[in-house]
């Protein structure tokens, strides 16, 4: 474990203060748990966009058009899918 110094404004330590109280653990605790959580959401949102990008990659150019190309084509509307003219 290490030291670092940190500098707050007094509002948001005060309500640090008060939530870690409110929590029953102590402010030196509360801000380590927080900044855990934060840490690991950045860590999992770069993770998911990662998976997203590789995906994308992967993907045939035009297989987005080709599907909504072919929507609806041999196939009715089915009953309530019209839109009524205003």
């Amino acid at each position: 474990m290490t030291t670092f110094p940190l500098r707050l404004t007094e509002e948001l330590k005060t309500i640090a203060a008060a939530q870690s109280a409110r929590a029953g653990i102590s402010l030196n605790q509360y801000i380590a748990t927080v900044l855990a959580a934060h840490i690991g959401a950045q860590a999992e949102a770069e993770r998911m966009f990662a998976a997203r990008a590789a995906r994308a990659a992967r993907a045939r150019p035009g297989t987005a058009r080709a599907i909504l190309a072919r929507a609806g084509k041999r196939r009715r509307p089915r009953a309530g899918d019209r839109l009524d003219a205003e």
